[in-house]
């Protein structure tokens, strides 16, 4: 038995199957969700590289295949990863049956899942590029189904991505070369700046950002909530990777600031624009940047607390735009546009979609009870340590991104019909109060559920 071919083969031959079943969404849903949950709880509980003992049978999970000359490897510290993105994917899955984010959400999700996981998984890394570029291809058409018009966000979402193969590719070359000329300063920069690029390529960041809250715009929220949950994160573990495997660009002096700066830059454009938006679709879009944003700054820390802060903080910030995007998509299915005229009293006919939006939002926004407030607690403690001018940008932003969170629940508790009326369906509401109580519960037993994910950096030892 082989790890790549159980997390990586097995999912690409389920998407394919998936696309002959994709009709029938609760087959599809059943199928889907039952995969990645096996897939996570064998992750979670099945070691690689070991013998294992089950009854009279005995076998092994071996952690390594090659496929056309390249190494695939998967062993133990890649078991937390496997773990999350499979959990992840069970609970986006699941939700699928109801959010109704289009037939080829199943297929096509899972795979991507699949080639993002080959990307974590491949040697030499710089095949990880190709991987996510056959990732953001494949997702095109669960963002702008077939027999639609492709629409202007769609495009420069792979314009961008596209664009940041090359200059990932280039990277790689300037590295393998710094290896053997490690002397050079300028191939030193060359390296540093082509990395550079390519990851502000893939994380939108300023000014290659404009795309995010044009394709939330007008995309499905769910399935663009599910591709800006799944190509950032792994876009960011990329870096580490990156970082980790460097030395000459893990110990540049300037790296830290400039680290900071885009974060900064980020932070502020998320959080403002977040709060003058008049579409929720938009302002979720502009709430993935400010989110991508604090991951940069954590990373920028160069400290323990940063990265132990990165790593805490992908199950809060899944949870949330999960949440966020399928409260959107309760909205729509509603008939009410997602805008502040159309969610004008909305408490009182949505009111399950109408809170959970809510309080996805302020915990993206890091309000404090919710899930991603002791977090952004220890990250802006450690900022202000390090820059005065830098916290107070980070202040005004999350000031910023909280007015337009009590401007929204201003706006859905106005009277606009005197009577209270559940427009939910059991199950969305069931759905949707998992999810708010999640929330609240991470935010409120941080020590409980946090620590756990601390087990997704142990595999980058040079960063600590």
């Amino acid at each position: 038995m082989n790890a790549p071919l159980l997390w990586i083969g097995l999912p690409i031959v389920f998407s394919v199957v998936l696309l002959f079943i994709m009709r029938r969404a609760a087959l599809a849903t059943a199928v889907a969700a039952s995969l990645c949950l096996f897939l996570a709880l064998l992750a979670w509980q099945t070691p690689i590289d070991s013998l294992i003992q089950i009854g009279p049978l005995s076998f092994k999970i071996s952690s390594e295949i090659v496929i056309l000359g390249r190494r695939f490897v998967l062993d133990n510290g890649h078991r937390a990863l496997l773990t999350l993105i499979y959990a992840l994917g069970f609970a986006w899955f699941f939700g699928a049956s109801v959010a109704k984010p289009g037939r080829l959400f199943w297929p096509v999700g899972m795979g991507m899942i699949a080639l993002l996981v080959a990307a974590q998984a491949v040697q030499p890394f710089l095949y990880a590029a190709l991987l996510i570029e056959m990732a953001v291809l494949l997702s095109i058409p669960m963002l702008n189904p077939p027999g639609r018009p492709v629409g202007l966000g769609a495009l420069r979402y792979l314009i961008f991505q596209t664009l940041a193969l090359p200059f990932i590719l280039l990277a790689g070359w300037a590295a393998s070369a710094i290896e053997t000329n490690p002397n050079n300063a300028s191939l030193l920069v060359q390296a540093a700046v082509l990395f550079g690029l390519g990851f502000a390529f893939w994380l939108a960041v300023f000014p290659f950002n404009t795309w995010v809250p044009l394709l939330t715009g007008e995309a499905h929220p769910y399935a663009s909530g599910f591709v800006l949950s799944f190509l950032p994160g792994v876009a960011l573990f990329m870096a580490l990777g990156f970082l980790d495997s460097f030395a000459w660009l893990r110990d540049n002096q300037n790296l830290p600031a400039i680290f900071q700066l885009v974060s900064t830059i980020m932070v502020v454009i998320g959080g403002l624009g977040a709060a003058f938006q008049k579409d929720l679709k938009r302002a979720f879009g502009y709430a993935v940047i400010l989110e991508s944003g604090f991951s940069v700054l954590a990373l920028g820390l160069r400290t323990t607390i940063g990265l132990q802060a990165f790593a805490t903080a992908l199950l809060p910030r899944f949870f949330a735009l999960l949440l966020f995007s399928f409260s959107l998509a309760i909205f729509e299915q509603s008939g009410a546009p997602t805008t502040l005229d159309g969610i004008k009293g909305s408490l009182r006919r949505l009111p399950f979609a109408s809170v959970s939006l809510l309080t996805a939002y302020f915990s993206l926004g890091g309000l404090p009870l919710l899930a991603e407030f002791p977090i952004r607690q220890a990250l802006i403690e450690a900022v202000a340590g390090q820059s005065l001018p830098l916290l107070v940008w980070i202040l005004i932003s999350s000031l910023s991104f909280w007015g337009g969170g009590f401007r929204l629940l201003a706006i859905m508790a106005s009277n606009q019909q005197p009577d209270w009326k559940i427009g939910e369906k059991p199950l969305p509401a069931f759905l949707l109060s998992f999810g708010m109580l999640a929330i609240l519960f991470i935010g409120l037993l941080p020590s409980v559920f946090l620590p756990g994910m601390l087990d997704l950096i142990q595999v980058y030892t040079h960063l600590k």
